[in-house]
């Protein structure tokens, strides 16, 4: 695998989606699946569509994402990658909780959800001891979200201080 050349393309990758063209990152993340089926390149694409099928309110990309990355996770999370792919596993599971409440607000009544699924790949992406304040940031903010969501108000106020 040219590992340069996948630097590229994730790099073109998040300048695009940090222009929030979302549609021009979904291709550049086509680009990346036709170099290699390797699990790093899962890994990145996963990620990429994730974030844009949420960016652009598209379950089915998000679904793309949580697959792929559930494809190859058992080899992912004994990379350095693992506590990024939790997060990104976590994520991809609380925007699908939410694409279901917006469409039925009782979704999450009285049973396990895709929201139980994603504070619990949260809380295992802190346990693999993330690097860099941010990243640890995002994780505790969006763990609190899930708190939030299941009412665990004094739980969500912890992650959020």
């Amino acid at each position: 695998m040219n590992m340069n050349l996948l630097k590229d393309l994730v790099d073109e990758a998040a300048q695009k989606m940090n222009s929030e063209d979302f549609e021009g990152a979904l291709n550049v993340a086509e680009k990346l699946r036709s170099l290699d089926s390797h699990y790093v390149v899962s890994y990145f694409v996963s990620g990429i569509l994730i974030d844009c099928g949420c960016a652009l309110r598209d379950e089915k990309i998000v679904n793309e994402g949580v697959k792929l990355l559930q494809k190859d996770f058992k080899k992912i999370v004994q990379s350095a990658y693992a506590p990024a792919a939790y997060y990104n596993l976590a994520n991809g599971y609380y925007v699908l909780f939410q694409f279901k409440m917006t469409k039925d607000p009782c979704f999450s009544m009285f049973k396990e959800t895709e929201l139980n699924k994603a504070k619990f790949y949260f809380r295992m992406a802190l346990e693999y001891a993330p690097q860099g304040a941010m990243f640890i940031s995002q994780i505790l903010t969006n763990l609190a979200n899930c708190y939030d969501t299941l009412g665990r108000v004094l739980d969500a106020l912890d992650c959020y201080e």
